[in-house]
């Protein structure tokens, strides 16, 4: 009887083995999928990361000149050329007034020229001359 017990037992051992077999083919799956999403994710976060701080080091400059997008500006003199494009020798678009209403358009160059909306269309102005 002893003898029967132990071939069974032993049998019934044998057969389970493709049974672990596979449930630890599937939690070997389950972690390479856990560790792909785990890298997907820091990489995600790395690139929010560097978009971020690219898009806060320009936000900078313009703290750093007083501006914000969207700001209200008004010229320091009468006559104020309101430009093309970004540069000093392009064309003026028109003289601007003391008292007229300019908004910042968030650019701005390394010259200190700034892109601005006016009621004579969008341009750029001399940064310095306006507050």
């Amino acid at each position: 009887m002893k003898i029967r017990h132990l071939v069974i037992v032993s049998s019934l051992s044998l057969a389970s083995i493709p049974v672990y077999a596979g449930f630890a083919d599937t939690m070997r799956d389950l972690r390479n999928t856990l560790n792909q999403f785990n890298e997907t994710s820091k990489e995600v976060s790395n690139t929010a990361k560097e978009w971020t701080g690219s898009r806060a080091t320009t936000n900078s400059s313009y703290a750093a000149n007083g501006f914000s997008m969207g700001q209200q500006l008004r010229p320091k003199i009468n006559n104020l050329p309101l430009y093309q494009t970004a540069d000093k020798s392009s064309q003026v678009i028109n003289k601007l007034s003391k008292n007229a209403d300019i908004i910042f358009a968030g650019n701005m160059t390394k010259t200190g020229l700034i892109e601005v909306t006016t009621e004579h269309g969008n341009g750029w102005i001399e940064s310095h001359l306006v507050q």
